[in-house]
This record gives C-alpha cells, sequence and structure tokens, in this order.
C-alpha cells in the first residue's frame, strides 16, 4: 500500500469526523510520510509501522469518546456536585444525624446490658467462693436465668448491628452515587 492509498482509507474511515479534524489528522500522517522519507524508508514500510487504518480510526475514535467524557464534567457539572454535596450535607447533618445517634445509642446499650447479664454468672460464681454461708440457691438460678437472657440479647445485638451497618453501608454509597452523578440507584 502506497502513501496515497493509507491516507484515502483512512480518510474513509474517519468519515466521522468533520471536516477540519479529518484535514489535521491526515496532514498529521501526510508529515508521518515525510519525515520516513527523510530517512531513507518506502511508502510501504512507512505504512507497515503505522498500522492499519481502520485500527488507526478507531484509537482516534476511542480517544474522542473519552475527551467528550471528560469534557461531559464541565463547570456546570461540578456547580451541580457542589450543590448535590452542600444539600446532602445539611440532610444528614439535620434528618439523618439525630436518629443514626438515637439507633448506635440503643445498639450500644443492647451489648452492655448482654455483656452484663451474661458476667452476672461469674460475679455469683466469686460471691459463692468468697462467702459460701450467705450464698442462696435463688442467687444461683437468678444468675443461670440472666446469662441466658444476656446469650438470647447478644445474639439479638449482633443481628441489630450487622443489619444497622448494612442499611447504613447502602446509604453511603447512595450518597456517593448521588455525588457522582450516577444515574442509576
Amino acid at each position: 500500500m502506497n502513501k496515497l492509498d493509507f491516507l484515502e482509507e483512512l480518510r474513509y474511515y474517519l468519515h466521522y469526523l468533520s471536516s477540519q479534524e479529518q484535514e489535521e489528522i491526515i496532514q498529521d500522517f501526510e508529515e508521518h510520510f515525510e519525515m520516513g522519507r527523510a530517512e531513507g524508508k518506502t511508502d510501504e514500510e512507512i505504512v507497515r509501522s503505522l498500522g492499519s487504518p481502520q485500527q488507526i480510526a478507531k484509537e482516534l475514535q476511542s480517544t474522542q469518546q473519552v475527551e467528550k467524557v471528560r469534557t461531559n464534567h464541565s463547570e456546570k457539572n461540578q456547580f451541580r456536585r457542589i450543590g448535590i454535596i452542600i444539600a446532602l450535607c445539611f440532610f444528614n447533618l439535620i434528618v439523618v444525624l439525630g436518629p443514626s445517634i438515637g439507633i448506635a445509642g440503643i445498639i450500644l446499650a443492647a451489648w452492655v446490658v448482654a455483656f452484663s447479664f451474661v458476667v452476672q454468672i461469674f460475679i455469683a460464681g466469686i460471691q459463692w467462693i468468697i462467702q459460701p454461708g450467705s450464698f442462696y440457691l435463688f442467687e444461683l438460678f437468678s444468675s443461670i436465668t440472666l446469662a441466658g437472657s444476656g446469650l438470647l440479647i447478644f445474639i439479638g445485638a449482633n443481628y441489630v448491628t450487622n443489619s444497622a451497618i448494612r442499611i447504613f453501608s447502602k446509604y453511603i454509597a447512595f450518597n456517593a452515587r448521588l455525588v457522582k452523578g450516577e444515574d442509576h440507584v
């Protein structure tokens, strides 16, 4: 393939570009041919070093699409993002923060109660070792009851904690998608 065939085929594959952009690209490749000839290369050698016109056009098209995406995030888009971030900050501060702290307090209280109920059986055992004469069976059975209740509360607190973490993670991901401007929610 010679220079004219190469440039004609390249122009054919660049049909999606404006005529001005096509001319700029063709001029760049004409310069490649001139520099190659100055180095003593033939048109066929230059064509082989450049690659296929179709592949070149595909690469230029993908580069152009990347540029469109970059320009799509213009100042207008940035102002929109800043507005979303400010709105989310106020919404999260006013509406979400209070209930979140309340729920976290309830979960923490459930863990503390569960722990104290389970520890109660060990405290009863220590009391029986230290003062065996003042230890009654009622204390033993009530300690066993509290320890069992504590274990059940542990299970419930674990379930509620994991659920709260999942919901909170999904809410954070939702906020991130809003800030990024993704439409799928």
